[in-house]
């Protein structure tokens, strides 16, 4: 699983249709951000599938936001997670090698 954010994208239709194929976070120009599953672009509005009635008009968006993956994001994880996992590794081989000062002679 990798990690997202949200990206801008271009507001026209053909550039919508081409790169949202998900949720959509739309701003509006009063600054409320609406989110949306299955969002589609039909005759100057915006909003949910099927139809976009509910939605608002085109020209009261402000910004438009796709999730996508990350890949700064995922890498970092990806590091963060096995510097902690060899940390840990070396910090339990160090704990088995441990001598106590004494040992037991059997002779």
């Amino acid at each position: 699983m990798a990690c997202t954010g949200w990206h801008v994208i271009d507001p026209s239709p053909v550039a919508f249709a081409a790169q949202s194929s998900g949720r959509v976070r739309v701003t509006l120009t009063d600054s409320t951000q609406v989110t949306w599953n299955r969002t589609v672009m039909i005759d100057r509005r915006i909003g949910s599938a099927p139809n976009a009635a509910p939605g608002v008009l085109l020209t009261d968006v402000r910004r438009l936001e796709v999730r996508r993956v990350s890949w700064t994001k995922t890498a970092l994880m990806v590091g963060l997670i096995a510097g902690i996992t060899a940390a840990a590794a070396k910090g339990f081989k160090d704990a088995m090698n441990f001598e106590m000062g004494w040992s037991w002679n059997w002779n």
